[in-house]
């Protein structure tokens, strides 16, 4: 999943609701108080990279935070990811060769 800057505590309330866990359940597998977690989930606060990355840890969570999409390149970037993350594998790998192959020969085109 990817997420912008401004929604790391927004995707954190999702993920915790979609997992049936209470705030006060992710709060001490975390290791933080849950009025912390609190302000995290409603962007008061940002949780340090550390206290991140355990939270995504506990819910079983691959998501990488990009604050790229203010440039032209981040936002191809997080275009071509999420058409990717919706296909199978099988085009995943179809539709790299065929990038790889158009960013060769660009030369050519341009």
């Amino acid at each position: 999943m990817y997420i912008g800057d401004s929604d790391i505590g927004e995707t954190i309330r999702i993920l915790r609701t979609e997992r049936g866990m209470s705030r006060e359940e992710l709060a001490e597998r975390v290791g933080i108080s849950r009025s912390h977690l609190n302000k995290i989930e409603v962007d008061i606060k940002r949780p340090s990279i550390i206290t991140y990355q355990k939270i995504m840890d506990v819910l079983e969570a691959d998501i990488s935070i990009r604050d790229e999409e203010k440039t032209e390149k981040g936002k191809c970037v997080a275009k071509a990811k999420d058409i990717l993350m919706r296909r199978p594998e099988k085009e995943v790998k179809y539709l790299v060769k065929v990038l790889e192959c158009a960013a060769d020969n660009l030369d050519y085109v341009v």
